[in-house]
């Protein structure tokens, strides 16, 4: 059950009526829901997909009862069991094929591992992370246990953020599952809202512009410099639209049920450095990596030590972050990991990235003196205009890593790159190439132009579905039937998958 089938339209329909139609079971129906749309969404048996369920959620609720009930050491030890219980299904199930075969290709033994690849794209890297999250702060105290195991459960399998997030936390969901939830017509309407505009990012601009990332990187040879940082350029669109759109998705069918979940995206590319891009992009993984893993690690008896160390080698002022990196580079290290068991994943989605942090961090003195030097005026639209081209130039290179395929066929990318940096093609060949028309490039245009719009509102403070909201009826009736009318004329419905889905 994709989300853009019409399956996935009944479903929610059914689902939505139930849930209101039935107000003391809202959180059971929900939970059957979630259930019942994971084994639709997923190739997987229904058998082993129920034990898998099982066997999660299970752990996080025992776990977390036994933490809550005891302390010191026995205490740590048991959230160190229940940690390690639930990522070893994660590393069985996403990572065991990649590492087992590599192992087999290296000492050349013949051994078929892909019945262990079974879970790789139903979610688990995102509902792990939240029941781990959830084990972590009971631990700290954050909250008690929850004694209801279907409260747990309801948390780690809540449909709408089954398969691409975004991560929650416990303590903001669990009253909104308790809650019963009365039929709110702007909850409906806005939820509708909210899932047109998804769909429109998804089909109508993203799979145009995956029309020219897949056939500019499947034929790189063909292109030059210029072509593939255009192709490069193209995939940041694509990507975005796509995960964005499918966050819009599934948060507009939360909002029909009177959920409310935290945001994922905050106009990433008006960033003016690579630390603000990390922190409006895939925004609950980056506060989940921070909060349950970077700072504790940072604050570590055992960091602290290699950090004075480190102090004491190069000196008080060049050690003072030393902290810092180290937790960072173990940070990226897990995102990498997360995001993948291939190496060229784990490049372009850790390696790239943090380089290019650390790099900015330790090379701000240096920044601040030729600004100064060069008397730049850092107040003026062209500078932060300057800041923000740069910004997605250097994320276009983890980008090239990513859209490659392949670590081997990364460098060769790069490689041709640099040797081939200008060849011109006409634009109406290149369009033939393309099999694009008129039309296609004519929305392309408009639909970047619309997430300009869009994305600026959000990045002032607001949204467009707000300045919408002050516009007269006529003209909130008009937007939503031009959307659902190029969706329905010009979507590209059932060509691809969302990108995330694979993590």
């Amino acid at each position: 059950m994709s989300l853009t089938s019409f399956y996935f339209f009944v479903f929610v329909l059914v689902a939505l009526i139930a849930y209101y139609t039935v107000k003391p079971l809202q959180k059971y129906i929900l939970l059957a829901a979630s259930v019942y749309f994971y084994i639709k969404v997923s190739s997987v048996s229904t058998y082993k997909l129920c034990i898998l369920m099982l066997y999660m959620a299970l752990v996080t609720y025992l776990g977390a009862m036994i933490i809550d009930k005891t302390k010191g050491f026995f205490k740590t030890t048991v959230l160190i069991l229940s940690i390690s219980a639930l990522v070893a299904a994660l590393f069985v199930l996403k990572y065991a094929n990649n590492i087992f075969s590599v192992i087999g290709a290296i000492f050349s033994f013949n051994s078929d591992f892909s019945w262990l690849q079974f879970a790789s794209v139903i979610g688990i890297s995102y509902y792990a992370l939240s029941a781990i999250g959830y084990l972590i702060d009971v631990y700290w105290e954050n909250y008690k246990s929850e004694k209801n195991p279907a409260n747990i459960g309801l948390f780690i399998f809540y449909f709408p953020q089954l398969i691409s997030g975004p991560f929650t936390r416990y303590s903001e969901m669990k009253d909104q599952f308790n809650d019963r939830t009365s039929l709110n017509y702007e909850n409906i309407t806005n939820g509708m809202r909210r899932m047109i505009w998804g769909y429109f990012k998804k089909l109508v601009i993203s799979e145009r512009f995956g029309i020219i990332v897949s056939t500019v990187y499947g034929d790189y040879g063909n292109y030059s410099f210029i072509g593939i940082v255009g192709a490069t350029l193209c995939y940041a669109v694509q990507l975005y639209t796509d995960f964005s759109g499918c966050m819009d998705i599934i948060m507009g069918c939360s909002t029909m049920f009177g959920i409310t979940l935290p945001e994922n995206f905050k106009a990433p590319f008006f960033s003016e450095s690579i630390q603000e891009f990390w922190q409006r992009w895939h925004i609950t993984l980056g506060t989940w990596f921070k909060d349950y893993f970077m700072y504790p690690v940072q604050k570590s008896k055992s960091v602290q030590s290699m950090g004075k160390g480190i102090k004491k080698l190069i000196g008080k002022k060049k050690g003072k972050k030393a902290p810092f990196y180290i937790s960072m580079l173990m940070l990226w290290v897990l995102i990498g990991i997360w995001h993948g068991g291939t190496g060229y994943y784990f490049i372009a989605s850790a390696g790239v990235p943090c380089v290019l942090l650390i790099l900015s961090d330790m090379l701000q003195p240096l920044f601040k003196n030729m600004i100064r030097i060069l008397r730049i005026n850092t107040e003026c639209e062209s500078w932060h205009w300057f800041r923000r081209i740069r910004t997605l130039l250097l994320i276009c290179i983890c980008w090239v890593i990513a859209c490659s395929n392949g670590t081997h066929n990364a460098i060769n990318i790069i490689r041709h790159m640099f040797t081939d940096l200008w060849n011109y093609t006409t634009f109406t060949a290149v369009m033939e190439t393309f099999g694009i028309n008129t039309l296609d490039v004519f929305i392309m245009i408009i639909g970047v132009v619309l997430l300009y719009i869009t994305d600026k509102l959000v990045y002032e403070g607001t949204t467009v579905f707000k300045a919408l909201d002050k516009q007269n009826f006529v003209i909130k009736i008009a937007v939503i039937y031009a959307e659902l009318l190029t969706i329905l004329l010009h979507g590209m419905v059932g060509t691809s998958s969302f990108i995330y889905f694979q993590f």
